[in-house]
């Protein structure tokens, strides 16, 4: 059962395109709300200019204790609170600190899928590009891949930079 009284950070989905719109609207209300941003170079036939773009597409992050979820929610912009089998999933403290962090001082960032093991993946660049398998385990810059050849029902394991693997 969640505690409706204690204030979390929790994330909100929003129509494609209102984070920022959604964010300002929350801070004006007094309601703490986070969209991380980047800035992105971008070229157009006649001039290049530098954007600030949502680091996460339809998402923002906002503190709040459940009893004011209506008033977070009826929000312009707003589709629904992240949730999973009814229960709303707060993120913690340290997440949200590390990601102010990192857009507050400029670090490159770019989204990135998210890999567990158990995901089939593709080699996208190196020495062995193209090839597909599954990761069995991810430790920092490196994860570890099983191959597995269905026609001989053997498997073999390598190890690769995490930044060559996509999602399959």
């Amino acid at each position: 059962m969640q505690n409706i009284d204690c204030p979390n950070w929790y994330v909100l989905y929003t129509k494609p395109r209102h984070e920022k719109f959604v964010e300002s609207q929350l801070l004006q209300k007094g309601i703490e709300a986070f969209t991380p941003k980047v800035t992105l170079r971008r070229r157009w036939s006649d001039r290049i200019k530098l954007i600030q773009e949502p680091l996460f597409k339809s998402y923002c992050f906002v503190r709040f204790s459940l009893k004011d979820k209506v008033r977070v929610v009826s929000q312009q912009g707003v589709v629904n609170i992240v949730h999973f089998n009814s229960q709303y999933i707060p993120v913690e403290e340290t997440v949200i600190n590390s990601l102010k962090i990192l857009t507050e001082n400029k670090i490159k960032l770019d989204p990135y899928p998210y890999l567990k093991a158990g995901d089939r993946v593709l080699i996208k660049k190196g020495p062995l590009r193209g090839i597909e398998g599954f990761i069995i385990e991810k430790r920092n810059k490196y994860t570890s891949l099983v191959i597995s050849v269905d026609a001989i029902t053997s498997s073999i394991q390598c190890v690769v930079d995490i930044d060559f693997v996509d999602l399959a």
